[in-house]
């Protein structure tokens, strides 16, 4: 019949759990004729009358009378009742009921550049889109009881045929022949229940399709259901579960409640996990989730363990063997690193308390300390199996043999060197360049005592401020030969590198120059005492330990390296004269 010339009013019949809906025919008159239902024929056998009754056309309203009694349930709004066939009161027709969803849209903006999941999701495309078999045979019960309607239906026909009734006849104005044959059109676009065309979400078939109001089939589109949930239909129809890619991205959906997932870690049918954020899309980078953080591969998706990656804004973070933002000491490609339990952040240069309670120190890369480090102005040393520092013990730091007090810092330090004679390599006069000799020998360099003394120059038209005055081969002079350390280190600047004039240095300066593996070079008295001014020499500092300097010296027959009281070596720097010169106080040199 033409859907203008009536129009329908529904109510819903509860039976038992389920609620049923019946039709109310209200005919239109014509003139002063009344037009037949061409669609309910009841035809006398007896008492008994045979009705079908049409489903709900889901572009018609339910009066808001109707509306305050007629509550009704989705089919998953309970996953135990999902699967339950639905009965009617007075007739054989089930009903079908929606299924329970999100209300939320799904946001499209993603920039998101989908390739594919994995090798496999290609494989598996087109179950990404469909229920899988199992719940498609779970739910066969729920599909229309179309046998007994057609049953119903051939019973009123024999009956008309074989009663003969004359009262029951077809009025003239009631249209025969717009009824459609239920089910599915030629091309699967359309579907007809009851000989009417269907809208909205619609059981057919053990699985859910949707029809928008013009009847044809929706395909590939996350839509809103007739009672207001959101539901996804693949590129087949059929209603989606576990992972969909729409548009751009990829989404899951629960297989039982087919509700979009969000905010969840979840497994594909192909076996892989992944993550799915608030707004229902496969997360990149990183995503929090659960109380901590976790990083998504923004090529595959997948979870990434074990790796130190930058984030979308910028910082770099370590994600640990469970996938979680690291916290405090992790290890990690064959060290340890420590992340501040607060901001995630690696922490660089600083001694931090480990979740099992011991110490570690963690150097400017962020690795672990194992042997020297300094911090706080300090030298301290780590152990290089247990990383804890040592503490009342010697050491070999590499340059020397160090001493650690109680709280670990460096106090003692012996560096390991070689002694140069100055005398047995023909230079009486030459012990400045054989104390350098033995200050670069720490280094592990080694240069020859002639070349020293000809890249410097030498003779008697010199002065010690611009080169060396005098012979380091021997010779007599009124004044002291020698040259100072200020025209030494010009002079040497592009044969020993790192060395530097350190003239003024006090007692911690030295200590700090040795304690960093650097002999020091000094102008001093051969004796130690200010008595003879033409005993003016220079040595190597190589060594200190409780209050005192350890002496290698260049001139010694015997005797070649003693200690002497820091103090006595301050007094003597500082105030010793050469014969004939105004020699510079303090007067010292170091390379480094």
């Amino acid at each position: 019949m033409d859907y203008n010339d009536s129009k329908k009013r529904f109510k819903l019949y509860k039976a038992g759990k389920t609620w049923l809906i019946a039709g109310t025919v209200f005919l239109t008159l014509i003139g002063a004729n009344l037009a037949a239902n061409a669609d309910s024929t009841t035809t006398d056998t007896g008492n008994n009358s045979v009705q079908n009754t049409q489903t709900v056309p889901n572009n018609q309203d339910i009066t808001s009378a109707d509306a305050d009694q007629n509550n009704v349930t989705p089919i998953s709004s309970k996953a135990d009742d999902k699967n339950q066939t639905e009965t009617t009161k007075g007739t054989d027709e089930t009903v079908n009921e929606p299924i329970n969803g999100d209300s939320n849209a799904v946001e499209s903006n993603s920039t998101t550049t989908i390739d594919d999941i994995s090798s496999k999701s290609d494989k598996d495309k087109d179950d990404v889109t469909t229920i899988a078999q199992a719940d498609s045979n779970n739910q066969n019960s729920t599909s229309l009881n179309t046998d007994n309607i057609n049953k119903d239906k051939n019973v009123s026909t024999e009956t008309s045929t074989n009663n003969h009734d004359d009262s029951v006849k077809s009025d003239s104005s009631t249209p025969t022949d717009n009824a459609k044959p239920d089910g599915w059109n030629a091309d699967h676009t359309q579907y007809t229940q009851d000989g009417q065309l269907v809208t909205g979400v619609q059981n057919i078939d053990g699985t859910y399709y949707d029809f928008d109001e013009n009847y044809n089939l929706v395909k590939n589109n996350y839509v809103q259901s007739q009672w207001g949930d959101w539901y996804m239909f693949g590129d087949n129809g059929q209603i989606a579960t576990k992972v969909t890619p729409w548009p751009g991205t990829y989404y899951y959906f629960d297989p039982l409640t087919y509700l979009r997932v969000d905010n969840n870690y979840v497994q594909s049918h192909w076996g892989d996990w992944y993550m799915f954020g608030d707004n229902g899309q496969s997360a990149t980078k990183v995503t929090p989730w659960s109380g901590t953080s976790y990083y998504f591969d923004q090529l595959t998706y997948l979870r990434v363990d074990n790796n130190y990656v930058q984030s979308h804004w910028g910082d770099w973070y370590m994600f640990g063997d469970n996938g979680q933002s690291a916290t405090k000491v992790t290890p990690w490609s064959g060290t340890y690193y420590y992340f501040d339990p607060l901001t995630y952040l690696r922490v660089d240069n600083n001694y931090v308390q480990s979740q099992w309670g011991t110490w570690y120190m963690f150097g400017n890369d962020g690795r672990i300390v194992v042997g020297l480090a300094d911090w706080t102005g300090a030298k301290y040393y780590f152990d290089p199996s247990t990383y804890l520092k040592v503490t009342n013990a010697w050491e070999n730091v590499g340059y020397g043999s160090a001493y650690f007090d109680g709280n670990g810092q460096m106090d003692s330090i012996n560096l390991f060197h070689q002694w140069y004679s100055q005398l047995n390599q023909g230079m009486p006069e030459g012990c400045e360049g054989a104390s350098l000799q033995i200050a670069a020998s720490v280094l592990g360099r080694y240069y020859n005592l002639a070349d020293i003394y000809n890249t410097i120059g030498y003779g008697w038209n010199l002065t010690p401020y611009n080169g060396f005055y005098g012979n380091p081969w021997g010779g007599s002079s009124y004044k002291v030969q020698t040259v100072f350390a200020s025209a030494m280190a010009n002079k040497l600047a592009g044969m020993v590198s790192g060395i530097q004039d350190l003239t003024g240095a006090g007692v911690g300066t030295v200590i700090d120059e040795l304690r960093n593996g650097h002999a020091v070079v000094t102008w001093a008295n051969i004796d130690w005492n200010l008595y003879n001014q033409n005993d003016f020499h220079v040595m190597s500092i190589v060594g200190y330990s409780n209050g005192q300097f350890l002496i290698s010296d260049p001139y010694a027959y015997s005797q070649k390296e003693y200690w002497i009281p820091t103090s006595t070596w301050a007094y003597v720097n500082a105030n010793t004269q050469a014969v004939g010169w105004n020699t510079p106080r303090s007067m010292n040199l170091v390379i480094n």
